[in-house]
């Protein structure tokens, strides 16, 4: 089920609901009565700060057309469509907002069909063309349940937003390949990473730490893999690290570390079912990291290999 914030349509029930629940203002979620739409200069400024707080910060939503008390959603303070049309508060947006904020979207709601009785949804994104510049010539943030200044360094660490990459840890994967010899179970270990930002990305290592080992497992990659480490470590642990060799450009998914090991088969479900695992992924704007386990590795193992079973 979508969260609020995912959705892609919206009804007078989602905003009742925020009603009913009480549902309070926070750094995602702004609400405002009716008054906040006018044909002032004043209230145009306000549109404008509060719309470019949200594309300066992480998106958010505004809904025109509830009150709030003690910042919680009160009750419906309707709009009259007829005087302030979607085009209008389009056009407020776009003409006091330098630059322009892609993929903005505003949702009219009628209660009942009636243009008198509308809401407007503001669904404004964290905006890669940031920072944006309100109709007062300033810069605005969101701060808990409220727009603010931004300080001049704030402003200008936005101006590198659109050029960053985001390398995320898209999951680890082991499986046995052949040939199988009558002592040993051979096993592939790959990592894999996805490029989320907006630039390529050819910057990075990837650690991936082996604990509770109660025995050194047999490590190996191909000759020409020059970029991986292998470290011993306290406490039952192994380090296997590797500098990244080829880029990842943006939204590509690719392999970032692959490498074989091999257990005994006499020891392989007592080794495996205690060994957890833990990958971090390192690059210039940042890291993620990810754990797991082989626990699903040796279920399957013992499912298909019945001599396993018998050991």
């Amino acid at each position: 089920m979508k969260t609020f914030y995912d959705k892609e349509d919206y009804t007078t029930d989602d905003i009742q609901s925020l009603i009913d629940n009480e549902v309070e203002e926070s750094i995602y979620l702004d609400f405002k009565e009716a008054g906040a739409l006018d044909k002032s200069d004043h209230k145009k400024k306000e549109i404008s700060k509060d719309v470019s707080s949200f594309a300066n910060s992480d998106g958010g939503i505004i809904v025109y057309g509830v009150r709030e008390e003690s910042h919680k959603a009160n009750s419906f303070s309707f709009i009259n469509g007829n005087d302030y049309t979607k085009e209008w508060l389009e056009q407020v947006i776009s003409s006091s907002i330098q630059r322009h904020i892609p993929d903005l979207k505003i949702y009219p709601l009628r209660m009942d069909g009636q243009n008198e009785k509308t809401v407007y949804l503001v669904k404004i994104p964290k905006s890669i063309e940031a920072p944006h510049l309100s109709k007062d010539k300033r810069f605005y943030k969101r701060f808990n349940f409220e727009s603010v200044m931004m300080e001049e360094y704030e402003i200008r660490q936005l101006y590198g937003r659109k050029v960053k990459s985001k390398l995320l840890l898209a999951g680890f994967s082991i499986r046995r390949f052949d040939p199988q010899d009558n002592h040993k179970a051979n096993l592939i270990f790959e990592v894999q990473a996805l490029n989320h930002g907006d630039i390529s990305e050819s910057e990075y290592k990837v650690n991936v730490y082996f604990n509770n080992l109660d025995k050194m497992l047999d490590f190996s990659w191909g000759a020409h893999q020059t970029n991986y480490d292998y470290t011993i470590m306290e406490d039952r642990k192994i380090k296997i690290s590797a500098v990244g060799q080829t880029p990842i450009f943006p939204e590509e998914k690719v392999n970032v570390m692959r490498f074989n090991f091999s257990v005994p088969l006499i020891n392989l479900i007592d080794i495996l079912s205690k060994v957890t695992v833990e990958i971090i992924l390192f690059y210039p704007n940042g890291d993620d990291k990810i754990s797991g386990d082989f626990k699903e590795l040796t279920d399957n193992i013992i499912k298909q290999d019945t001599k396993l079973k018998l050991s």
